[in-house]
């Protein structure tokens, strides 16, 4: 039923008819079903076996620059946490300073994906000596 011509002219000029919100809104369910494929071409092409393996090459290469190891090498594989958007991946080279005499040493290299931007901190405490059990705190029984 249309509005009567009374009614549409006590309508104010900067008021806007239902049509019109409709119409700057968006898209809506049918134009957003034409754009999906679209949006899941580039995400096919990302996983695809050539993209991992440049990714892989990418994480490699920046972590290997940003760690502080001489002859710094990959140990083990990529780690991926995609809820943080980071890639992890550990190193292994020697010290280069000179009081520590070319000693082995482990660093964690974490990539952000989005930014490329690798950063790296001391990991020889990752792998060491087996951990011993801590002494007993005041009150505990004492072993037999």
């Amino acid at each position: 039923m249309a509005s009567p011509p009374a009614a549409a002219a006590e309508r104010s000029p900067g008021a806007r008819s239902r049509s019109s919100w409709r119409r700057i809104r968006g898209p809506g369910l049918a134009g957003l079903l034409l754009l999906a494929p679209a949006f899941a071409g580039g995400a096919a092409l990302a996983s695809s076996p050539e993209a991992w393996r440049a990714y892989d090459r990418q994480v490699r290469n920046a972590c290997v620059a940003a760690s502080g190891l001489a002859a710094a090498r990959v140990k083990g594989q990529r780690v991926d946490l995609p809820d943080l958007g980071l890639s992890a991946l550990l190193l292994e080279g020697t010290y280069p300073q000179p009081h520590m005499r070319g000693q082995r040493g482990l660093e964690l290299c974490l990539l952000e994906r989005r930014s490329g931007r690798a950063s790296v901190a001391e990991a020889d405490q990752l792998i060491g000596p087996a951990m011993t059990p801590a002494a007993p705190g005041p009150g505990a029984a004492a072993p037999r």
